[in-house]
C-alpha cells in the first residue's frame, strides 16, 4: 500500500506543480490572481484535440502557441487594464474562465472527452504497475521546474522578473521594463498550464467544466505562499501526499479535498503568507 501512496503523490504532485508554478509566476510578478489559468490547461487539451490529425507532434506545438497567443491577447485586452485593481482583476479571470467553459461547449459539446497519450505501455515500480505516461509526466514536472528556476535565477531576463517582484517600483527606476516583464510572466505562465494539459490531461478525460482543477491546487498555492516558485514545487507534492495517505488509509472520495482545504484553511489563520511565503518590507512578493 505505501507504494502505491509514494508512487501516486508523485504524479499528482507534478500535475499540481505545473499548475501552480504558472498561477504562482503570474501571481507574484504582476500580482494578478488569475482564476482563468485552469482554463488555459481546459482550452490546450482540446485544441490538442481539435488538431490531432495533423499528428500527436504537431498538434502539440500548434496547441502551445495558441494557448499563449490567446493569453497574451486577453492580457492586453481585458487584464492588463484591470491589473492595479487586484480585485476587479480577479472578477476579470474568473469571467474569462466562465467564458471560456460555454466556448468550449458551443465548440466541442459537453461530452467527455480523451487527450491522446504521448507514450503507451507500462513499468512496474517497487510491485506496483504505472503506465509510461504518468512516468514522462513526472519527470516533465520536474526537468520543467528546474528550467524555470535556472531561467528566473540566471538569465538577465529572470533577473528583471524578481527585480519586478519583490519591487516594481524600484525595477522601474533602474530601467527594467514592468510591462514586457508582465507579458513575459504571462506568456511562461500560458505555457506552464499547457505543459499540464499536454502530459497529464491523457491521464483522465476533460470536460468544459476542467478548468475549476485550479481550485484543487489553491491548498498548494497557500501552503507554498502566494507567489513563490520554489514553495509551490514543494507544496504541490506535500499536498499531494497528504491527499493520497487520506485517500488510501482513511477514505476515498472528496474526504481528501476537505482535509487538505481544512489545512488550507488553518494556514491561512496561522500564517497568511504560507509556510514558505515571506511579507516583503517593499511591497513585493517575491519567487
Amino acid at each position: 500500500m505505501i507504494e502505491e501512496v509514494i508512487i501516486s503523490t508523485l504524479i499528482l504532485g507534478g500535475l499540481y506543480a505545473l499548475l501552480s508554478l504558472g498561477f504562482a509566476m503570474i501571481q507574484g510578478v504582476a500580482r494578478i490572481m488569475n482564476f482563468a489559468h485552469g482554463a488555459l490547461y481546459m482550452v490546450t487539451a482540446y485544441l490538442i484535440i481539435q488538431f490531432v490529425a495533423l499528428g500527436l507532434g504537431a498538434s502539440i506545438i500548434v496547441s502551445s502557441i495558441a494557448i499563449i497567443i490567446i493569453t497574451l491577447i486577453l492580457y492586453r485586452l481585458f487584464i492588463g487594464p484591470m491589473r492595479e485593481k487586484e480585485s476587479e482583476a480577479a472578477l476579470v479571470t474568473l469571467a474569462l474562465a466562465m467564458i471560456f467553459q460555454e466556448v468550449v461547449k458551443l465548440v466541442w459539446g459537453p461530452e467527455f472527452k480523451s487527450v491522446p497519450s504521448l507514450v503507451s505501455g507500462y513499468v512496474t515500480i517497487l510491485g506496483v504497475r504505472v503506465v509510461n505516461q504518468k512516468l514522462l509526466a513526472l519527470v516533465a514536472a520536474a526537468g520543467f521546474f528546474l528550467l524555470l528556476w535556472v531561467f528566473v535565477s540566471r538569465s538577465k531576463r529572470g533577473r528583471g522578473i524578481r527585480a519586478v517582484a519583490q519591487n516594481m517600483e524600484v525595477a522601474r527606476l533602474v530601467g527594467v521594463n514592468v510591462r514586457q516583464v508582465f507579458m513575459i510572466s504571462m506568456g511562461i505562465s500560458a505555457f506552464l498550464a499547457g505543459l499540464a494539459a499536454i502530459f497529464f490531461a491523457p491521464l483522465n478525460v476533460i470536460s468544459p467544466t476542467e478548468w475549476t482543477i485550479l481550485f484543487q491546487a489553491f491548498p498548494v498555492l497557500v501552503l507554498g505562499g502566494m507567489g513563490n516558485l520554489k514553495g509551490a514545487f514543494v507544496a504541490s507534492f506535500l499536498i499531494a501526499f497528504i491527499e493520497k495517505v487520506v485517500e488510501f488509509y482513511i477514505a476515498g472520495g472528496y474526504a481528501m479535498e476537505i482535509v487538505t482545504f481544512a489545512i488550507m484553511a488553518v494556514i491561512l489563520f496561522v500564517r497568511p503568507t504560507g509556510l514558505f511565503g515571506k511579507k516583503m518590507s517593499t511591497g513585493g512578493t517575491g519567487l
